[in-house]
């Protein structure tokens, strides 16, 4: 009830459901702000955006409330984000599940509207990055009282859920604060004696004011700095002849005329979270210019975790867009003699600014609070004759930087040193492109990469990485981001995959892969995706990116254009085969969907997916390694050829409610055809299939139930019974078609060629058992009753009634009045009944049977369970046990137990811990022991020094199945904005400095 009431509220209420490990980054152009009891309150305009691990919300305004945690404590900071705009201009995506790759996957989730109001939840910072601002406005902005109300929960109780028309917003008419002028007030410094001294010069007609014995300087009203604190010894001040607007003698209004300061003797300038020590000072506020002697800087730099401390012998502003420094360091530590430092002889700064573009309409933008054009800036420097120093010692110089500040990286962005027996010794290191090239004016939020790698027993390496995220790609208003990567060696060894594919000949010398992808978000609600990708022999990525290779999608070549409209899409794309080895379908397709199209006032609803297009299956090659090849056999799948393919599949849905208990009898149908079946002949396809679904939602809650031991403050049981029965016949048995939609990826395809002689001991030209096909498996998983099924080859003749049970036990957990409702024990159990089991589920009545358990004992600790059984002879049979022991700062353990039966017989013991020992260790471990035949499957250990200004890591680890023992070594600087490091029990350390002095 809750949701659809949501749904009827224009704006929507949405949790971003990314990990509470990654900090929440704020932009924005301008800012005001102000405190409302616990909660700081942000007023935001101009290019807003939010950002959380993938989850992205970009706006024109918006207001935030930020509740900051208490470091150490464990709880989560709280960001409320209430965004605005015209039509459409409100866009929050919410990201692709951490899958780099997955840009033309369909698990993406994009939010386009007027107005959104989101809950974001971090353990590792609020990151801030907006100008300094303003002062606390005297009448509040009207959207932030719009903010307010959208926050107000009586807008979602208690109407009934109806679709309604969201009328179209009126644009933000917030009233203007009255600027106060530029203001100086003089008052003593650490509340000691001192002398103020103001006297009018009769030659220059300006005011000279002097102060001895140590004055606090407070300027308000300056352009672009904002509010200023000026602490030193002895001052002087050259101003408008104003005179002084106290009887005290200690402010003065300058909203016109000459402001010129010159000071001496431990100057601290504090501007915001900037801090500039120097000993003497000269700055001209009229003209914009000043120098600086002996300066010292801590300063907060975007995208980077704490402050980095700056050290110049002279630092000069020689007009508002160049700054200069001479015998300048840079560092992001506090020691005396920092451990590490970046030192140049000479330093130029370059604000380089711009007119902003408005990324909706693609037209100029305007700031909101003057009515002027708004200007961008990115501040490009230019360093010479540079060194970086470790331990005293310069390790590293080159003659010229050249590099955007909001990422000063100094040439180098990660370097590793490692060894193992299949690689050899390894040294890899990544550059900064832009800065070996010195491209300065480089696309805003893009990274390019150079990396220069050295494995021993395989050869030299080189690769390239360029990545990117913007808005209004050549002139065309929407945001695009993308990726491409390549990388490639001449290789002189043998690939090692592990047992019994130890030794392998690459089929060629020269290998590698290029990969790109690229989305973009077009006008009118279209999208645009593109991929491509090349590989240069079928064993490359399993050798030299595992990960991918086991986890992510297939690298493929094609393209897609979709256009969004309401609850319907249609899409064109297309594929083509680049990659030999691999068992793919190229051609083209025209696809249209329409989902939950309500019909006959209500009373129906209409789903529907249809699609035409050319599939041509290519079939992999032949292996020419022996090794492979002596286990190499196609799939009963995987046949050469194609022709026209063409399909339509339609739903018809009666919901009916009869009390708390909800029925949908519901029709599906398919009429489809294929230019090329298995025998490559023309085949035609009706399919049919009739049911009902039901679902039973019920609880009961007891707030007396009270317990210290099991951490309970009262019970509720909520329990959802679901039920469906279907039957469903085909004119044409599955069999018959290839699988021109695959239900597997690359890697599967490849395992499930070797399993044919590895696990069931067969011979070329058998089959695997049918009960061990992955077509049948995904058939009796009913995707035949989805219309939006990936693969439309799977349908034929079946009968199920699918059981399932959703149950929640929660409680209340939290300080008094901060409580909040958390899940104590979850328990989903399925299963699904085959009333003609011999043929539907090889003889037996029961199968697919599955439960998922967890329990949340209290915050830190959770037990863990789930299982899978299919019941038929050498029916799968898995069950996990285990346990998730976690401590934020201070560690986490996982020990499991997973037991496996069927096809393959496996007992694996599985544990791993992160321990941070003391203040200055982290110990972290894993292990994986299978009692039955496997035995060791492997280990690893490493321990990290987290020093003041790096974490240094040490690291060993032992893979049974390629029988390959390594050791690594990995260095890190602490002010980096993610940490692979620095992270124990789910929590990042935090920066060098956060805490004081280590």
């Amino acid at each position: 009830m809750i949701a659809l009431a949501v749904q009827a509220w224009g704006a929507g209420i949405e949790l971003p459901q990314e990990d509470v490990n990654h900090p929440v980054s704020i932009r924005a152009g301008e800012a005001a702000h102000w405190k409302q009891g616990s909660y700081d309150v942000y007023v935001l305009r101009g290019d807003v955006e939010i950002r959380q691990g993938e989850t992205v919300a970009r706006a024109p305004e918006g207001v935030l409330w930020l509740d900051r945690a208490e470091p150490y404590t464990g709880r989560s900071s709280k960001v409320i984000a209430y965004l605005e705009g015209p039509r459409n201009s409100v866009r929050v995506d919410f990201g692709r599940g951490g899958d780099p790759h997955a840009l033309t996957g369909s698990k993406s989730q994009t939010l386009v509207d007027r107005t959104w109001l989101g809950w974001f939840y971090t353990q590792s910072g609020i990151e801030l990055s907006v100008p300094v601002p303003a002062e606390d406005p005297n009448v509040k902005p009207a959207i932030f009282e719009r903010g307010l109300e959208a926050r107000d929960p009586a807008r979602f109780g208690v109407q009934p859920a109806q679709l309604i028309r969201q009328e179209e917003l009126a644009a933000p008419v917030g009233q203007a604060v009255a600027p106060q002028g530029r203001r100086v007030r003089f008052v003593p410094r650490s509340g000691g004696r001192w002398n103020l001294n103001s006297a009018a010069d009769p030659n220059t007609n300006e005011r000279i004011t002097t102060g001895t014995s140590g004055v606090q300087i407070l300027i308000d009203g300056l352009d672009q700095l904002g509010s200023v604190s000026i602490e030193t010894d002895r001052f002087v001040v050259w101003s408008a002849n104003t005179g002084l607007t106290n009887p005290a003698g200690q402010q003065m209004d300058l909203n016109d005329g000459p402001l010129e300061l010159y000071l001496e003797g431990n100057i601290v300038f504090r501007q915001g979270d900037r801090v500039i020590y120097a000993d003497r000072l000269f700055y001209n506020v009229r003209q914009e210019s000043g120098i600086v002697l002996e300066a010292e800087m801590l300063t907060p730099v975007p995208q980077f975790q704490g402050l980095l401390r700056i050290k110049a012998d002279v630092l000069q502003q020689v007009n508002r867009q160049q700054f200069q420094a001479y015998n300048a360091a840079l560092t992001s530590s506090r020691l005396g003699v920092p451990r590490y430092w970046l030192q140049s002889q000479n330093v130029n700064v370059i604000d380089m600014q711009s007119q902003a573009i408005d990324p909706v309409t693609g037209l100029p933008a305007v700031n909101p609070a003057n009515g002027q054009p708004a200007v961008e800036h990115r501040m490009l420097a230019t360093a010479r004759d540079n060194y970086i120093y470790l331990f005293e010692t310069p390790v590293f110089y080159w003659p010229t930087i050249s590099t955007d500040l909001t990422s000063p990286t100094y040439y180098f962005e990660n370097i590793r040193v490692k060894s193992d027996q299949v690689f050899g010794q390894q040294l890899l290191i990544d550059w900064d492109l832009y800065q070996l090239l010195g491209i300065q004016n480089a696309p805003e939020n893009s990274k390019w990469s150079l990396s220069t790698d050295y494995l021993s027993q395989r050869g030299f390496a080189l690769g390239t990485n360029y990545r990117y995220d913007n808005e209004n790609l050549f002139g065309v208003p929407g945001a695009y981001r993308g990726f491409f990567d390549a990388w490639g060696l001449k290789d002189d060894g043998t690939d090692n995959l592990g047992r019994d594919r130890r030794v392998i000949e690459p089929e060629t010398t020269w290998r590698g892969r290029a990969l790109a992808n690229h989305r973009q978000f077009l006008p009118n609600d279209f999208q645009l995706t593109a991929e491509f990708g090349v590989i240069s022999d079928r064993n490359f990525l399993e050798q030299y990116y595992e990960l991918e290779w086991d986890t992510l999608k297939d690298q493929d070549t094609g393209f897609e254009l979709k256009q969004y409209l309401d609850n319907a899409s249609w899409s064109i794309a297309a594929d083509v085969r680049l990659n030999a080895f691999f068992t793919q379908t190229q051609g083209a397709r025209l696809d249209h969907f329409t989902m939950g199209q309500s019909l006959l006032f209500d009373r129906l609803t209409w789903y529907e997916h249809s699609s035409v297009g050319y599939a041509d299956m290519q079939v992999a090659s032949t292996p020419t390694n022996p090794v492979d090849l002596a286990k190499f056999q196609l799939l009963p799948w995987e046949v050469q050829g194609g022709g026209l393919k063409a399909f339509s599949r339609q739903e018809i849905d009666l919901p009916v409610e009869l009390g708390a208990l909800k029925v949908v009898p519901y029709l599906l149908g398919e009429a489809a055809y294929w230019g090329s079946d298995i025998n490559q002949q023309e085949l035609s396809r009706v399919y049919g299939q009739g049911g009902v679904r039901a679902s039973l939602p019920m609880w009961t809650a007891d707030p007396n139930v009270q317990s210290e031991l099991f951490n309970l403050n009262g019970l509720a049981h909520k329990v959802t019974f679901e039920a469906e029965y279907f039957f469903a016949q085909a004119s044409q048995n599955l069999d018959q078609l290839p699988l021109y939609d695959a239900i597997d990826d690359d890697s599967t395809e490849a395992f499930r060629r070797r399993m044919l002689f590895n696990t069931f001991g067969l011979t070329f030209g058998d089959q695997i058992p049918k009960q061990f096909d992955a077509r049948y498996f995904a058939l009796r998983q009913a995707l035949q009753s989805n219309v939006a099924s990936p693969s439309a080859e799977i349908a034929d003749d079946l009968t199920e009634v699918r059981l399932g049970i959703k149950q929640r036990w929660q409680t209340k957990r939290g300080l008094p009045g901060q409580e909040r409702i958390v899940d104590w024990i979850v328990l989903d159990v399925d299963a699904v009944l085959f009333p003609q089991a011999d043929r539907d589920n090889f003889g037996e009545n029961l199968g697919l049977v599955d439960y998922d358990f967890q329990w949340h004992v209290g915050d830190r600790l959770t037990f863990l369970s789930d299982g899978f059984f299919d019941i038929f002879d050498q029916g799968l049979r898995q069950v996990t046990v285990g346990a998730l022991l976690s401590r934020p700062e201070a560690g986490n353990l996982y020990i499991g137990l997973r037991s496996t039966e069927g096809p393959i017989s496996s007992n694996v013991l599985a544990a791993s811990t992160s321990y941070r020992m003391s203040e200055k260790w982290i110990a972290t471990a894993g292990t994986s022991i299978d009692f039955s035949q496997a035995g060791n499957l492997g280990q690893n250990l490493a321990f990290t020094r987290v020093g003041e200004s790096f974490l240094i890591k040490v690291g060993m680890s032992f893979d049974a199945s390629r029988d390959n023992f390594s050791v690594n070594f990995g260095l890190e600087p602490r002010f980096l904005p993610s940490s692979r490091l620095g992270r124990v029990g789910g929590v990042q350390i935090p920066p060098a400095g956060a805490l004081g002095l280590e």
